[in-house]
């Protein structure tokens, strides 16, 4: 067994589910935000804390997720670019220069030398041009950190949806070798009542077909238990060679007191992560085509220089030996071929695209909902149904228990009526694990918020 440490917000988790140190050290307050977006006091009405501490772990650790914080890291740094085209530049370089100017013998200047001239540029931002370029790199940064959120949740969800079917195989595991059992000691029973006669060759073989079909089904529930382990490794980015370590709960303890919403406001669908990052690519996209509109007006630039050099009379950090210039205007293109046209032209047309793709996400998120909260309900009076038919199995199993003490039942009677029982249990087991998944719906299409 092998004990595994989450270190998270000044404490130590403890379970068993591989290293869960950064593969990067990152920012508390990095973590906590991250941990903020797959809303952690949700999860903890599931009463798990190997749930919990899982999703913590792929928060933390998910290589898919967390290169969406890069992306975000790339966004702030265009913001930041943008903001500094709003700021004047200072430049310097050293220059050999050489001269040939009629008449210079007049003058006291040298032929040639060295210059360091010190530049300086500043669009005059009259129009606000540059500042509305920022503004959009500012909107698509706060659209990325809503996709990062999106990711985060999505990531949250699936590690639930993947734990809940790993806990469902567990316990129908159980039910599939005890099922088993029983038909291996039917089968045992119908051969001896073949050997002595008593039963056709018919009645034998569909003992064997019935064991053979337990067995397969035995055996490709742990296949898919094996897979699902692989997947909840992966999500929370470890190795799949130990998956089989990982621990978990058991599903007759799980979630025994979570509410289950059957309602959700209009307000939390569209405070979705995806419906708010549509709606800042949008607002982007509309201040876009203001800068394209403000192409066609001059520029107002300032330029001065300030230059050191050898070729005057003076030291050559003298003031004898500097001149300087100063040189603000406005400069207007005439031709450029249709471009600014064009350009203005196509960010109306993103901003059009943009539009459809956010009512159509609207569209989307009120169907997610609506379609999570459908399944949610029927799957509800489904389970319940479930449960009355588990009763009545229980009861039809504890009758031939009586009966067989009794001796007015054999012992295979007995043996099938326990196996419809046992079937009974796992429609129910199988009923139940299908709520919780409703659950996880609810949680993704409300955006995390419930």
């Amino acid at each position: 067994m092998r004990i595994t440490v989450c270190f998270l917000t000044g404490i130590f988790i403890t379970f068993a589910a591989g290293n869960c140190a950064f593969s990067k050290t990152l920012p508390q307050n990095d973590i906590n935000k991250r941990i903020e977006y797959v809303n952690i006091a949700f999860w903890e009405q599931f009463e798990d804390e190997y749930l919990k501490n899982y999703i913590l772990c792929a928060v933390k650790n998910n290589h898919e997720a967390k290169s969406t914080l890069y992306k975000s890291e790339q966004f702030r740094q265009e913001m930041k670019s943008s903001f500094a085209d709003e700021l004047p530049s200072l430049n310097v370089a050293a220059n050999y220069l050489g001269l040939k100017i009629p008449m210079l013998d007049n003058f006291a200047f040298k032929k040639n030398g060295f210059v360091l001239p010190f530049q300086f540029n500043y669009e005059a931002d009259l129009l606000l041009k540059n500042r509305d370029k920022t503004k959009s790199k500012h909107k698509l940064h706060k659209a990325q950190k809503y996709d990062e959120k999106s990711a985060y949740i999505m990531l949250a969800g699936d590690v639930a949806t993947t734990y809940i079917n790993i806990l469902k195989f567990d316990k129908t595991i159980s039910l599939q070798e005890k099922l088993l059992k029983n038909r291996e000691e039917i089968l045992k029973r119908t051969e001896n009542k073949f050997y002595f006669g008593t039963i056709s060759k018919t009645e034998l073989n569909n003992g064997i077909k019935d064991y053979n079909t337990a067995y397969e089904e035995l055996e490709e529930l742990l296949k898919q238990r094996s897979l699902l382990l692989d997947n909840l490794a992966l999500l929370i980015a470890q190795s799949a060679q130990n998956s089989s370590e990982l621990k978990r709960g058991d599903i007759d303890n799980f979630a025994k007191n979570l509410l289950i919403p059957l309602e959700i406001s209009s307000d939390k669908i569209f405070t979705r992560p995806d419906v708010q990052s549509a709606l800042y690519k949008l607002q982007s996209a509309k201040i876009d085509i203001t800068v394209a509109k403000k192409d066609f007006f001059p520029t107002f630039n300032i330029t001065g220089f300030y230059v050191f050099n050898t070729l005057g009379p003076g030291n050559f950090f003298s003031w004898r030996s500097t001149f300087a210039a100063l040189i603000a205007g406005a400069a207007q293109d005439i031709f450029t071929g249709g471009k600014k046209i064009a350009s203005l032209r196509l960010k109306k047309a993103r901003y059009d695209e943009l539009f459809e793709n956010f009512l159509q996400t609207d569209l989307n998120a009120i169907k997610e909902v609506n379609d999570a909260l459908y399944q949610t309900r029927h799957d509800i009076k489904i389970y319940n149904e479930a449960k009355n038919i588990y009763a009545i199995h229980k009861n039809n199993f504890e009758l031939e228990e009586k009966r067989f003490t009794q001796g007015t039942v054999d012992f295979i009677s007995l043996l099938e009526e326990n196996i419809d029982f046992i079937d009974s249990n796992q429609n129910l087991l199988e009923k139940k694990a299908q709520k919780f998944v409703d659950v996880v719906s609810l949680y993704k299409a409300a955006g995390g918020n419930l």
